[in-house]
């Protein structure tokens, strides 16, 4: 018995551990019907068989399949030393000691790890044993060699993508969105829709349109990027294209040259083989236009301005050319509100030292002025023709200075594609190796002076073209202001600002030049001049939607000629006045105190949910075959983003569709908007009722 108790410990003690480790380099080796990774698991499970009277068990497989060598950063290998180091695992048994790793620089600490735990590296193929000293000399030739294998193959391949390169080849990868890979030619050839979408996508920037909205419109025809199938690590298969177009999307296919026939490769640029979509002149007209692009847009801090002032951002002081600061006093209104007002910037950094005539004006007052004969316009079209008649004959006095820029924009483009030419030139005959760096930094300023006389000539002749458009459709500006006088007191602080952002590009204010005779005592004589954005006006009050998308595209968009209108008013010396403000010129007009008002009361007149169109438009979609989206649009004189934003509700559960088609009362169709409930759209079922349900029980509380 005592004998057998021994024999019993002693091989409870002889159990050895033993973990597999296989790996390779590429996603073309694995997910096959037998792929490397498994026949390396496979040989190494044959060999820990042989071994099973030693003691030997597989206690866990790692594998680290599309990993490259040259690095330890693998989540295998790392899974691996996790386990080593908790003492669960004594030997480490692999195919070949080039599938742990290919580089000698990490093999060092590695093999010391090892010995630290105690535990040892064993191949079926190799002898590892780095007990002797001409051991451990064999295991780093051969760490050494599996490196220099590495980095060998690495190097021709990188050789022969040169070599490809400067004869004009593609060098492989995804083929590219405007593309299809011909496997006769064996190269690129145009995709017969794909690159017409990017032609227009380089027109479209070349007249500094913006990215976000190149983006918008081709998202509202129903565009999206090409299907891509990627092969996992795992062995799985992913579309990862199908999107909707973004800003970034949009703006690295421009910067590709390879559309304009060009290869680049290690920062050069070689003639491609390959057919261009786009001209170099197209190509480069497009890329100067969104280089500006690239700076951050400027932040909009909203939550520092507590007491809402409308024209934030908008209002500035004539006299100083600084921007109006909102602020506030102390005192509180009749509401019991404290009361606002815009100070000149001027006066606000100088306090008493400042000479500024305007310094404070009365939030209230202003707002109400500003917005009151906004409202008023519609009611008095000979003011608008008159102002356009005067937009009329400034546009023909500009003409003649714009096409004067032109001119010397487009003679000076001349000069300096002419000095870059000189300058390649230079650089290719090799007659000055010592000016080599001069003149390529000379030719990098060259460059970029180029590309910004190129947005130069751009934005003149978009101004030059404004001024030869025509007369502006007064008929529309009415009919635009009637509409924005209803909404505006409908719409939430944030989406007022919004709106009026939108068109109203800037507010100046001025003491008035002439006196009144009769007056009270107090009553302050202000100037001001307004600059309307005229055709986002309309386009604005035309579809009353997407107020928060519109304002982002509008700082980016080409600048248009503002309509210009000037005013005169008396404000009042006490804001309790019932009528605060009284507009002079161009017309005699009395302003009541602008109050944010509530929605109408619900029994006045009911709402419908947009979804209602929504549906309406589904089914005439449905009924007649030939009516797309952008025919209903036009239809509906609706941008085709409109639709598409109207489409989406139709994606939200049944449950929330019937309880939105249900409201009528225009506070739960303002709760439950457009904008809030597209948002919605995108999540899953579940999702959709579980924050329906939260917005219903945040109306409640």
């Amino acid at each position: 018995m005592p004998a057998i108790q021994t024999d019993t410990l002693r091989s409870r003690a002889c159990t050895v551990p033993v973990a597999i480790y296989s790996r390779v380099s590429t996603a073309n080796q694995v997910g096959g019907r037998f792929d490397s990774c498994e026949s390396q698991a496979a040989v190494c499970r044959d060999f820990i068989a042989k071994h099973a009277v030693d003691g030997w068990f597989e206690v866990a497989c790692f594998s680290d399949p599309a990993y490259s060598g040259s690095s330890m950063n693998r989540p295998g290998i790392r899974a691996l030393m996790r386990q080593i180091e908790a003492g669960e695992i004594k030997v480490v048994l692999i195919f070949k000691l080039e599938r742990v790793l290919r580089s000698t620089d990490e093999w060092g600490p590695f093999r010391s790890f090892l010995q630290q735990h105690g535990c040892r590296l064993v191949s079926p193929t190799e002898d590892l044993s780095d007990e002797t000293p001409s051991g451990r000399l064999k295991n780093n030739l051969l760490m050494s060699v599996a490196e220099y294998e590495r980095l060998n193959t690495a190097e021709k391949i990188r050789i022969k993508l040169n070599e490809q390169a400067k004869r004009g080849f593609w060098t492989g990868g995804q083929v590219p969105f405007g593309y299809v890979y011909d496997e006769a030619l064996q190269g690129l050839s145009p995709h017969p829709t794909e690159a017409v979408t990017l032609r227009r996508i380089f027109e479209l920037a070349a007249r500094l349109t913006s990215l976000t909205e190149i983006a918008n419109t081709l998202n509202a025809e129903g565009l999206r990027t090409r299907a891509r199938i990627f092969n996992r690590r795992s062995g799985e298969k992913q579309n990862v294209g199908e999107k909707r177009f973004r800003s970034d999307i949009v703006r690295r296919l421009i910067t590709r040259p390879l559309y304009a026939g060009r290869v680049r490769m290690n920062g050069k640029e070689f003639p491609g083989q390959h057919a261009a979509l786009v001209s170099d002149d197209l190509w480069e007209r497009a890329n100067a236009a969104i280089r500006p692009a690239l700076s951050p847009a400027p932040r909009r801090f909203r939550s520092r301005d507590k007491h809402f002032h409308l024209l934030k951002g908008l209002a500035f002081c004539g006299c100083c050319g600084r921007a109006m600061i909102p602020n506030t006093c102390g005192k509180l209104d009749p509401d019991g509100k404290r009361y606002r007002y815009y100070t000149c910037g001027y006066a606000h950094k100088e306090r008493s030292d400042a000479k500024c005539p305007v310094r404070h004006v009365s939030a209230t007052a202003l707002e109400t002025a500003v917005i009151g004969f906004l409202g008023a316009c519609c009611q008095h079209p000979e003011v608008l023709d008159a102002t356009s008649s005067s937009a009329r004959e400034r546009r023909q006095t500009e003409r003649a200075p714009l096409r004067a820029r032109l001119s010397d924009a487009e003679a000076k483009l001349a000069t300096v594609a002419e000095q870059l030419r000189n300058c390649a030139k230079a650089l290719v005959l090799g007659q000055t190796a010592a000016l080599d760096e001069a003149l390529r930094e000379q030719a990098n300023a060259l460059h970029e002076e180029k590309q910004r006389l190129i947005v130069e000539r751009e934005q003149v002749r978009i101004e030059l073209a404004a001024c030869e458009e025509g007369d502006i459709n007064t008929a529309r500006v009415g009919q635009a202001l009637r509409k924005f006088s209803d909404l505006l007191p409908t719409l939430s602080c944030d989406e007022q600002r919004d709106l009026v952002t939108l068109f109203l590009e800037r507010v100046e204010i001025r003491p008035a030049s002439e006196k009144v005779a009769k007056r009270a005592v107090g009553t302050r004589l202000l100037e001001l001049r307004l600059k309307l954005r005229v055709e986002r006006l309309v386009e604005g009050m035309a579809e009353q939607i997407l107020i928060e998308e519109r304002t982002a595209r509008a700082a980016a968009a080409p600048a248009v000629r503002p309509l210009v209108l000037n005013l005169k008013v008396a404000l009042a010396p006490s804001t309790g006045s019932s009528k605060p403000v009284t507009l002079l010129a161009p017309f005699h007009c009395e302003l009541g105190a602008t109050r944010r008002i509530a929605a109408p009361a619900p029994e006045s007149a009911p709402m419908l949910h947009p979804i209602h169109r929504a549906r309406a438009w589904q089914r005439r979609l449905e009924k007649d075959r030939s009516l797309n989206r952008l025919k209903l649009a036009a239809e509906e004189g609706l941008s085709p983003g409109s639709i598409t934003h109207h489409m989406k509700l139709l994606q939200l559960a049944d449950d929330i569709q019937t309880k939105l088609l249900e409201m009528t009362k225009a506070e739960d169709v303002r709760r439950y908007g457009l904008n809030r409930m597209k948002a919605l759209a995108d999540l899953p079922v579940d999702e959709q009722l579980r924050q329906f349900t939260r917005i219903q029980d945040a109306s409640v509380a």
